[in-house]
């Protein structure tokens, strides 16, 4: 069985819509584990609705919200499936996803199953494959095919991004670990929880199934972050990632991938301080320069990251920020978004 562990708050706007979605799924070994994280609203009548209608239905009721993180730990402990897959309650499900998932699954005795899924930008939909080729990994194509592009991507190989929602994991593996989903590194922390899993995984499937539908929108933790953008508190969480996955990197190729990831988020950082309308350019270079000209991470992160992995615009940001070159970037980021796409 699978459990798809949901974790709901304020989401009446688009549960009927998730929630048909995993009705229309046909397989009997679907178990859609329900949690009403101390919602206001009506999401727990909504749920219970549904429950009445489909067996395969769990809720879960708490009267306090605790957080989508740790609501999503207590899903992992308390849901009854052997393998485990997570939803967030204003996406949904693809028809038939879960379905041919669970086969595939049960063909391969597989303890991680990474498949595609397709984002959603208004009226326009991309489909995302795995950064892999499609087949079964085991031993050392593992540790050589899959892991280093957890911690980030490398010439040619594109990154895992954390979503566990594109993932099916083997609970087991999950909870006889005690590996947990670390609230500091938020919204990022399922980075860690990858990482962790793959290395403890003797096999992976890779297919190019797509199972979910999501939805990138304004009100998301990642795009909040951003529109109401604290500099001090997003590179504290970068270095805070950074560090949790350089711990877990054994081999040269997994620290210059972590690195590589975060020049990445560097490079968010500086465009979204660009983005502010409130700060003046020199404003902005006295920022940069007062968060990183001194900063023992960041030298570090430009010693490990390698510009032969990255694009011109990655290459630029990573050489700017080393030679501490912080007016020139801005300068370039903001004549860039000065211009009409």
């Amino acid at each position: 069985m699978i459990s798809i562990i949901t974790t709901i708050y304020k989401a009446e706007k688009y549960l009927p819509r998730l929630l048909d979605s995993m009705m229309a799924l046909k397989s009997p070994d679907l178990e859609f584990f329900l949690i009403d994280n101390g919602s206001p609203d009506s999401c727990g009548e909504i749920c219970a609705e549904y429950a009445k209608k489909d067996s395969r239905f769990f809720l879960y009721c708490l009267k306090e919200n605790i957080g989508y993180i740790k609501a999503r730990m207590l899903g992992i402990r308390e849901c009854h499936g052997e393998y485990v897959g997570f939803c967030d309650s204003d996406d949904f499900l693809e028809p038939g996803g879960y379905d041919k998932a669970f086969q595939i699954i049960k063909e391969q005795d597989c303890d991680l199953y990474i498949t595609a899924h397709k984002t959603h930008f208004d009226e326009v939909i991309q489909f995302n494959l795995p950064p892999f080729t499609n087949g079964t990994y085991e031993g050392e194509a593992i540790i050589n095919g899959i892991l280093p592009q957890a911690f980030g991507f490398l010439k040619g190989r594109e990154r895992l991004h954390g979503f566990m929602w594109k993932q099916i994991y083997r609970k087991s593996i999950l909870c006889y670990n005690g590996f947990t989903l670390n609230e500091n590194l938020k919204p990022w922390e399922d980075q860690v929880l990858n990482i962790d899993m793959i290395q403890h995984c003797e096999r992976i499937v890779v297919d190019d199934t797509v199972i979910y539908n999501y939805f990138a929108n304004s009100g998301s933790v990642t795009s909040s972050m951003i529109t109401d953008f604290d500099a001090e508190g997003f590179w504290r969480n970068v270095k805070a990632l950074y560090l949790e996955k350089s711990k877990r990197a054994h081999f040269r190729i997994e620290r210059r991938a972590n690195a590589n990831s975060a020049v990445y988020l560097m490079d968010l950082m500086v465009v979204s301080l660009c983005k502010d309308k409130s700060l003046s350019s020199a404003n902005i270079v006295t920022k940069l320069s007062e968060l990183l000209s001194e900063d023992n991470v960041a030298h570090e992160v430009y010693s490990l990251a390698h510009v032969s992995d990255m694009n011109n615009r990655l290459r630029l940001v990573k050489n700017c920020l080393r030679f501490h070159c912080y007016r020139l970037l801005v300068g370039i980021i903001r004549h860039k978004l000065k211009k009409p796409r």
